[in-house]
């Protein structure tokens, strides 16, 4: 085995962004819980929530909702008032995170991380013995493509399919 000298540097460096990538990968679980929950679309609604306030709004169990703020407070999306014991969604980060957004609702996307995590097992597999992951082993695959569509269809349809009618002139049947 050759010996290599180890930049201890550039490795600490290397093992801080892993430990980022790894913390990223959960923060986008929590962004697609939140979407799915709707939790993120609330809180938007509120101005700074309690996280027995927040479950109670949108009707789901406090403890799941207090751990999904504590996650979200220390990646940076949530805001947390330790005074007030509050909680925000700040509103430049619902603009990218709540249906409210149409097609720049990020949240949407968030999905596909359990989504691949599902098939990992199968996809390890194929590099082994070749082959691939057919769509039938991956069904939310195709709801969340439709999820997808829709908020960029829809906001086509409004802006451009369905412009505003034009008003007629005057002394014209």
């Amino acid at each position: 085995m050759a010996i290599t000298e180890v930049d201890s540097a550039r490795a600490e460096a290397f093992a801080g962004r892993t430990v980022q990538i790894l913390n990223d990968a959960m923060l986008s679980l929590l962004l697609s819980v939140g979407h799915q929950t709707r939790l993120l679309d609330v809180m938007a609604e509120q101005a700074g929530v309690t996280s027995e306030e927040l479950a109670q709004a949108a009707g789901l169990d406090e403890r799941y909702v207090r751990e999904w703020l504590a996650g979200l407070t220390v990646g940076g999306i949530v805001e947390h008032d330790p005074e007030t014991k509050t909680y925000s969604l700040p509103p430049e980060h619902a603009g990218c995170l709540t249906r409210a957004a149409g097609s720049n609702n990020l949240a949407t996307f968030a999905q596909y991380t359990s989504l691949f995590g599902e098939l990992e097992q199968q996809v390890v597999e194929c590099f082994r013995g070749g082959g691939g992951v057919p769509y039938s082993a991956m069904p939310r695959f195709q709801a969340l493509q439709a999820e997808e569509s829709a908020q960029i269809h829809d906001a086509g349809l409004i802006e451009v399919t369905l412009p505003p009618p034009r008003r007629r002139r005057r002394g014209c049947g």
